[in-house]
């Protein structure tokens, strides 16, 4: 079998161990040999890929896109309801830009079409259309269906508990085959002024959701900010969990204490876009809006140090997907895990590959450049372990290999 051999690189693995001149050899989509320089000999028919210098690093997992919501570095779309072929579309689209950018794997916040996001992610698989492997996930579910292009969330108080319809959507979204099934457990303050403060569900629902999931073998992921919704998911099994604004001492301690079971994916990407660039396309854009943001953003910089100093696994992925927060500026976290969270950026890189893979349900096998691994990978100009800025510019990734196949080359 012919292989892909890098040389002249420096190799970042994605343990958080320094940088090490290396070789690598891939045969397939597996990595087969990883030695230092002048150990790998080419054979007739290898393709030798010269690296100038550069680091080779696992490829980038962000664990919170929403490829449907279509915007993208490369154009702006309107939120909208489209048939499940146009999303799907608009899906192949983000999804390429994410690869364009270092993204070789992504874990879906939310999905604007199941069946839609479905053939997406088999098209990626089977090589149809450029783009990153892809965790699936089911629309976001709010008390009487998806949430769609809704703008109120007034909370459980206003209606009934209704266990058994929230059981239906998990059995329906496991018939589908998704591999993620999502709730949003608080609303939505960007749409709803302080609706992030409002539990969406009743107790005993979530506790049915993670019965329900736990029987069918499929995920939960929650889009929660209150101390109580935390700690309620946490208890009904929920594995990945966004946000965390409010957390108190007593969902921070729950956390860490299930440390070993759970993904957080706190998204400063869109705490910053909502404070920053929302208000320009008229959300966010109230004075007491403003304010709400003003104070998430500091008690997320807070709340991501926490996590940090816990050993949590806090994994970049901000929400991205949205017209102020577009897919392609998906390496803003990088940063923000830096400048706002305290990490190194050899951390970042090592929860946005080793971690990122874990999240995926791979681990042992994606997110570190070790033998036997697969072989997704970049090659950067310069050291993204001392500037992680370098990453958000795609012309600093000279090549990627995605599943051992070169979608970008020197």
């Amino acid at each position: 079998m012919s292989a892909i051999i890098f040389k002249n690189i420096n190799l970042f693995d994605g343990t958080g161990s320094a940088l090490r001149p290396a070789e690598v050899r891939v045969e397939g989509n597996i990595i087969t040999q990883v030695a230092g320089p002048g150990a790998i000999s080419a054979e007739g028919g290898d393709t030798v890929i010269d690296g100038k210098g550069g680091t080779l690093m696992p490829g980038l997992i962000d664990v919170h896109t929403h490829l449907a919501l279509g915007s993208s570095v490369e154009m702006i779309n309107k939120p909208l309801d489209r048939s499940p072929e146009e999303t799907a579309l608009l899906s192949a689209h983000c999804g390429r830009v994410m690869l364009d950018h270092g993204y070789t794997g992504a874990f879906s916040g939310g999905s604007a079409s199941v069946e839609g996001e479905i053939a997406v992610a088999r098209a990626f698989e089977a090589g149809w259309v450029p783009g990153p492997r892809l965790i699936t996930s089911s629309f976001e579910r709010v008390p009487g269906g998806p949430m769609g292009l809704m703008v109120k969330f007034p909370g459980s108080g206003v209606r009934p508990s209704d266990p058994a319809t929230v059981v239906h959507f998990v059995e329906e979204m496991a018939d589908l085959g998704v591999q993620a099934v999502k709730f949003l457990l608080n609303g939505v303050s960007a749409f709803d002024p302080g609706a992030n403060m409002r539990d969406q569900f009743h107790d005993e629902e979530v506790m049915a959701a993670g019965e329900a999931a736990a029987r069918r073998g499929v995920w939960l992921t929650a889009h929660c900010y209150t101390a109580h919704s935390i700690k309620l998911a946490i208890k009904a099994g929920f594995r990945t969990l966004y946000h965390l604004t409010y957390a108190d001492e007593e969902a921070l301690d729950l956390v860490e204490a299930n440390k070993d079971k759970l993904f957080i994916g706190v998204a400063p990407g869109i705490v910053e876009a909502d404070l920053v660039r929302a208000p320009r396309f008229g959300v966010m854009a109230s004075d007491g809006q403003k304010e709400e943001q003003a104070d998430a953003a500091d008690r997320v910089k807070t709340l991501g140090r926490a996590l940090r100093a816990r050993g949590v696994k806090s994994l970049p992925g901000g929400d991205y997907g949205f017209p102020w927060n577009p897919v392609g500026t998906n390496a803003r976290d990088l940063e923000l895990f830096v400048d706002w969270f305290g990490y190194t950026p050899a951390e970042t890189l090592t929860a946005a590959t080793k971690l990122g893979g874990e999240a995926m349900g791979l681990e042992g096998k994606l997110g570190v450049i070790a033998q036997g691994w697969l072989a997704d990978m970049l090659v950067v100009s310069g050291d993204p372990t001392a500037n992680i800025s370098l990453l958000r510019d795609k012309a600093n990734l000279k090549v990627i290999l995605k599943d051992g196949k070169l979608y970008k080359t020197i």
